[in-house]
């Protein structure tokens, strides 16, 4: 058998091979630099919510109709990188809420029945108990669904009014009763200001 001698240089590496070590080095340390670039660009992926602190929505990408709101009480947070004119998630604690508004809505019932669909197959709730809502403080009307999960309770209401805008809330918590108040709409809807048609 023939013996085979390799000659390394000061860094350690086989000579005539130094240019392979740096190209692989690179190949591991581009990418690493360009997430944690990103990373530090976007900051703080989670949003912090100001009490009291009026959030805006406008539908697209047909334009036409506009929301106002707020979230009552504190403690509430926004994945901040994710937030769209028409739609915004929060969280609070182990509440979820989706607020969306929407233009040209030929009808509320079945707008209701469309956003409740993909949430119905997407986890495997179940929604009923649909019925007309009114809000007195918002003077807004629809309708209102419970969702229904295993050990899970939520509740989808639209509001607004057939052929114009409308905004819809969706709220889901942990827990066994749709009828409880962690998900009433009632203290988000009292202070939706829906513009439009």
């Amino acid at each position: 058998m023939a013996e085979v001698t390799i000659q390394l240089n000061k860094f350690g590496v086989e000579r005539g091979r130094m240019w392979q070590a740096v190209v692989a080095a690179l190949a591991i340390a581009l990418p690493l630099a360009f997430w944690i670039g990103i990373e530090r660009a976007l900051g703080d992926s989670v949003q912090q919510i100001d009490p009291g602190e009026t959030l805006y929505l406008q539908s697209y990408p047909v334009t036409g109709a506009s929301l106002e709101f707020l979230l009552p009480g504190e403690g509430w947070t926004s994945p901040g990188i994710h937030m769209a004119d028409q739609l915004q998630n929060f969280r609070h604690g182990s509440l979820t809420a989706a607020v969306e508004v929407d233009t040209n809505v030929e009808s509320l019932e079945n707008l209701l029945v469309r956003r409740a669909d993909p949430i119905i197959n997407e986890r495997g709730y179940a929604y009923n108990n649909e019925r007309a809502y009114t809000n007195e403080a918002s003077g807004l009307s629809g309708y209102r669904a419970d969702i229904v999960g295993l050990d899970t309770a939520g509740s989808i209401t639209v509001v607004g009014e057939d052929g114009g805008a409308a905004a819809i809330l969706i709220l889901i918590a942990p827990g066994d009763d749709p009828n409880s108040a962690t998900v009433d709409p009632d203290p988000i809807i009292d202070t939706f200001a829906l513009e439009g048609k």
